[in-house]
């Protein structure tokens, strides 16, 4: 049943594809506008607060759309960004639109163009240029400070990495994907494997929770606000509840947290 449960609510991948016509309206009715995951991370410095992602996942009868605000102040700099990320059913990324306004005005917009993903940037000057990327359309955003986009990326790693057999559970193997990360224009390999269930502290209380490792082929391109860390931290810990929601992600080597609020 959670793999059904999973497979529906990943990302608006529409199972009313394979329902009889008199049954698909209802179950689009029922998709539609539908809020699969909100709320609000806390990212963490060194035990510090220094900012925060609030994001919304939901998912619509075409596609799953994910959008999150991130604003950091960790007393030295500032940051305000967006982002919109649209998947379609089938995996495939529809679009992606990142937008800065501080520290300054920036803008970044990515598409499927001739079976290739073209990113669209204006920068800080307003001068525009296009990057293609060789990248399959079914490639993951990993954005910088988008920590949403990690639970949806683990969402597709439950989904397609695991076996789900009665009595035993999730078998789950390691699986690899091409991720890209717009904000740096570069992309990497990350690799999912579930370790297990463990105790995690989770602001101040001990909770039990599934144990996934997130690691990243090229872990300079993707290390965020990493408070120092040496450039080798390209290793996420994503904790996980019994309802497939990230509750709280650290990095190997790094005084970065970052906790569901």
């Amino acid at each position: 049943m959670k793999a059904v449960i999973l497979h529906i609510a990943l990302l608006g991948f529409a199972g009313a594809a394979n329902l009889h016509a008199g049954d698909k309206d209802k179950a689009q009715e029922k998709l539609e506008h539908k809020i699969v995951d909100s709320g609000t991370f806390g990212i963490y410095v060194a035990g510090k607060r220094v900012g925060s992602e609030t994001f919304k996942i939901e998912q619509r009868p075409d596609y799953g759309i994910i959008t999150a605000e991130v604003k950091v102040n960790d007393g030295k700099s500032q940051a305000a960004q967006t982002a919109e990320m649209r998947v379609n059913p089938n995996g495939e990324l529809r679009s992606y639109v990142w937008h800065s306004t501080a520290p300054q005005v920036e803008e970044a917009t990515i598409e499927p163009q001739n079976d290739l993903l073209v990113e669209h940037l204006v920068f800080a000057d307003q001068k525009k240029k296009d990057v293609p990327h060789m990248l399959p359309l079914t490639t993951a955003i990993l954005d910088n400070n988008f920590f949403s986009q990690r639970e949806v990326l683990l969402w597709r790693y439950l989904q397609s990495g695991c076996v789900w057999k009665d009595g035993q559970g999730r078998m789950c193997g390691p699986s690899s994907y091409a991720v890209l990360v717009p904000q740096d224009h570069s992309s990497a390999n990350a690799t999912l494997s579930y370790i297990g269930i463990e105790k995690a502290t989770v602001n101040g209380v001990e909770k039990v929770l599934s144990k996934v490792s997130l690691r990243l082929g090229d872990p300079k391109q993707l290390v965020i606000m990493n408070g120092g860390a040496d450039s080798d931290a390209g290793q996420w810990v994503l904790w996980v509840d019994d309802q497939f929601k990230v509750i709280k992600i650290t990095v190997v080597g790094s005084n970065l947290e970052i906790v569901r609020d």
